[in-house]
């Protein structure tokens, strides 16, 4: 068995081989002066079971080619099977034509990965189970629920003042889930079920004239609570800000928000770092950069359930 790298999350994947006992296969990736992706592969994989990680995060187009070059590459050199481990399947929100003129990018994207020769998938909390059916190859979606609840419990609540030691061991008995919206709805609640949760769900109106949405309510109660927010991606955080400002309000003890893939776009990281939101628990299926990174975050490492997916696939 061999692992390859693309360029978008060497760390995460130096952390998968080192989980595996193995090294990361030698592969040479440059660009020529017009930005055009060129492959290498150094190693001799005829006959290997083989597997590339690569994330389609920023810029997503450009990983998406260098996947897709790898896995020919491969085929072409004779490896016996190549399975693409996408921690984070970037194009996966844009899963239907939301207006007549626009592509269904995620089919597209599919369609791109089994034509450069990739015989199944690897991949982490999709945000759309309508993806699935887009492939013609085997999928294995990896589910961070109880990973990131445990990550939670593992973590302490949140200090009094800043800089004051934290106290250690966060019991779940008091914590509940608040579903922010009615698109996360059933992401809450299988999040929720799934780790033995309560669940609270916001009420909300919209104004008929701006289109403007203001949470008016809330069914249950969140008096005394530590409050999470579960999301399978931080794009802007606006949503959960949002929730997070309204559950204070109504008494919540702390809040964290828990979520698989750290997009942070825009201004995400700073207005996060500035809210009322405790701490944001993440993993690092997207490689945050420096620039993205404030007080608040922690990132998770999913290299142990990504090693675990790609030891079943071997045997």
């Amino acid at each position: 068995m061999i692992l390859f790298s693309g360029t978008s999350n060497v760390p995460l994947s130096e952390a998968v081989a080192s989980a595996l006992g193995v090294s990361l296969g030698k592969v040479e990736i440059t660009r020529f002066i017009d930005n055009e992706c060129r492959v290498f592969v150094k190693d001799d994989v005829a006959g290997q079971e083989v597997f590339v990680l690569q994330s389609l995060s920023i810029v997503a187009d450009q990983h998406l080619i260098e996947l897709c070059l790898l896995g020919q590459a491969l085929k072409d050199l004779g490896a016996k099977r190549v399975t693409a481990v996408i921690p984070w399947l970037g194009y996966s929100k844009q899963d239907k034509a939301f207006r007549k003129g626009e592509a269904i990018s995620a089919h597209l994207v599919a369609k791109f990965i089994e034509a450069a020769g990739f015989d199944a998938v690897i991949t982490t909390e999709l945000h759309s189970e309508n993806v699935l059916q887009f492939f013609h190859i085997p999928v294995v979606e990896i589910s961070t629920h109880t990973f990131l609840a445990d990550t939670l419990r593992r973590k302490s609540s949140p200090p009094a003042t800043r800089g004051e030691a934290l106290r250690a061991g966060l019991s779940l008995e008091n914590v509940i889930v608040v579903s922010p919206d009615k698109g996360g709805k059933s992401r809450s609640d299988r999040f929720a079920k799934e780790v033995g949760l309560d669940i609270a769900y916001l009420e909300k109106s919209r104004d008929r004239q701006t289109g403007a949405v203001n949470i008016t309510g809330i069914e249950g109660t969140v008096t005394g609570k530590d409050v999470v927010i579960f999301d399978d991606i931080i794009n802007t955080g606006a949503t959960a800000l949002k929730t997070s400002e309204f559950v204070k309000r109504k008494g919540a003890a702390s809040v964290y928000f828990l979520a698989t893939h750290a997009v942070l776009a825009g201004s995400a990281s700073i207005d996060l770092s500035r809210s009322v939101i405790d701490e944001v628990i993440v993993t690092d299926t997207i490689s945050v950069s420096d620039d993205k990174r404030f007080d608040k975050l922690f990132i998770a490492s999913v290299s142990s359930l990504l090693a675990d997916a790609i030891r079943k696939q071997t045997k």
